[in-house]
């Protein structure tokens, strides 16, 4: 990274920055490839394939990730960043996930399907949460807004890259094992990259935090990793009693689990409107919109970082509330606007991976972060998790497949929401700069020594 008093631009990461934020999009590629995003793309191909060579009927329905199960494990994989550093655990998880995305290729039934999505899932969520937050947190805390609208592009790209990849491989002669060997590959390339070249924080490689040289730090003329004198302040019984934890985890774990639920369920929405005669129109609708999300990633990044976080957040889920109103009546309105808000969902879809992570920064600093982070994550995606159960279960209250109830669970708690966010206090919980001037202090001494 070059040093510099200012950064005036969303770009202007520097070499080794760049390099971290590309790395992060490979790592929610991966975990992406096996979460919603990508079972929602092949489904109906993996069904087929797996009711051959079973013998037994398996429909796209039954392909559920294992979500909660994974983020009961959250726990354990921010804890384990946060006592082993995160390159550690993300070698371990890219050559983990490697080995069982192998297996995973190899699947002859529903069972066999369910364990091996259990252990993918396992190490693709330990990659875009706990290892993603880790790295990026360290690296830019205070430009972890705009890093996150970029690190999450790839989201979206696994729709426009991996998916159309994986139907490729069904039409010819790679099939399943075929996409899965390849996936496979990718990660033990990716894992060594890791092991090489990246690093817990930026002093390592000889860079300032947020690509800038902190002209008001007493160490100023050095790039020591003060990190490694540090010790949370913490434990997990603490923040599990934190007010601040649980207006975090609410506040963005509820339009997560819009975004999961609604976004699972677009093109059968768009199927019960009557203008399509079969799924083809809908799905070539989402698959061009993926693009918007892209955008919007980036977008409530840049959002994020320019008028702050809180305001970002409360903004998220009032948008959210907008659409889903105009998904309640997608089916008394013109067929385009299936592409319109469909468009509208991916772009706000785009922003979650990275606000939630954003305020757990922007309220514990950069050194408490991984700490925070532990428990603030898996709950959060806990609550994402519920995301399609909330559509259902709202749906029913409305009388049997009722859109308009189903879509007005969540219009009211977005609102609930954005009323959490907006009642979070803007005082932070850890002071960055001093406990920098304890670990120097602290750093002082052990060379004394």
């Amino acid at each position: 990274m070059k040093n510099k008093h200012k950064v005036s631009s969303a770009v202007n990461f520097g070499g080794w920055g760049w390099f971290l934020v590309l790395i992060c999009i490979v790592y929610q590629m991966m975990y992406s490839a096996f979460a919603v995003d990508g079972i929602n793309g092949y489904g109906a191909s993996l069904a087929a394939y797996l009711s051959q060579v079973s013998g037994t009927e398996i429909t796209s329905d039954m392909l559920t990730p294992i979500g909660i199960i994974c983020c009961l494990l959250g726990l354990l994989f921010t804890t384990l960043v946060l006592k082993k550093g995160t390159k550690l655990v993300a070698v371990a998880s890219c050559f983990g996930m490697a080995i069982a995305v192998f297996c995973f290729g190899r699947i002859t039934n529903f069972t066999n399907y369910t364990i091996g999505l259990f252990f993918v899932q396992i190490f693709g969520t330990c990659l875009a949460f706990a290892v993603h937050h880790g790295f990026v947190g360290s690296w830019f805390p205070t430009l972890k807004g705009v890093v996150m609208g970029w690190t999450t592009m790839g989201l979206p790209l696994t729709s426009m890259i991996l998916v159309p990849f994986v139907t490729w491989c069904f039409a010819g002669s790679w099939g399943w094992t075929g996409f899965c060997n390849a996936l496979a590959v990718v990660l033990l390339v990716l894992g060594f990259v890791t092991l090489i070249f990246m690093t817990n924080t930026p002093e390592e490689k000889g860079c300032y935090p947020d690509n800038i040289r902190p002209e008001n730090r007493a160490h100023q003329d050095t790039r020591e990793d003060l990190t490694r004198y540090f010790k949370t302040k913490y434990s997990i019984v603490d923040l599990l009693k934190n007010k601040s934890v649980w207006m975090i985890v609410i506040g963005f774990g509820i339009p997560w689990a819009t975004t999961a639920g609604v976004m699972s369920q677009i093109i059968v929405r768009m199927m019960s409107t009557g203008y399509f005669a079969d799924p083809f129109g809908p799905v070539a609708i989402l698959s061009g919109c993926t693009l918007v999300g892209l955008i919007g990633s980036f977008c409530w990044g840049w959002l994020d970082t320019n008028i702050g976080t809180k305001r970002a957040g409360v903004f998220y889920n009032l948008a959210y509330v907008v659409f889903l109103i105009g998904m309640m009546f997608l089916h008394q309105m013109p067929v385009i606007m299936c592409t319109v808000l469909t468009a509208c969902l991916c772009f706000t879809a785009g922003g979650i991976p990275n606000l939630m992570p954003s305020m757990v920064i922007s309220k514990f600093g950069r050194y408490e972060f991984m700490s925070a982070n532990r428990v603030c994550t898996p709950l959060a995606t806990i609550i994402q998790s519920c995301g399609f159960a909330i559509l259902v279960l709202g749906k029913s209250l409305g009388g049997g497949n009722n859109w308009f109830a189903g879509y007005g669970v969540f219009v009211v708690l977005c609102l609930i929401g954005a009323f959490v966010i907006s009642r979070i206090d803007d005082k932070k919980e850890s002071d960055d700069a001093a406990i920098e001037q304890e670990l120097l202090e602290k750093a002082k001494s052990h060379s004394a020594k």
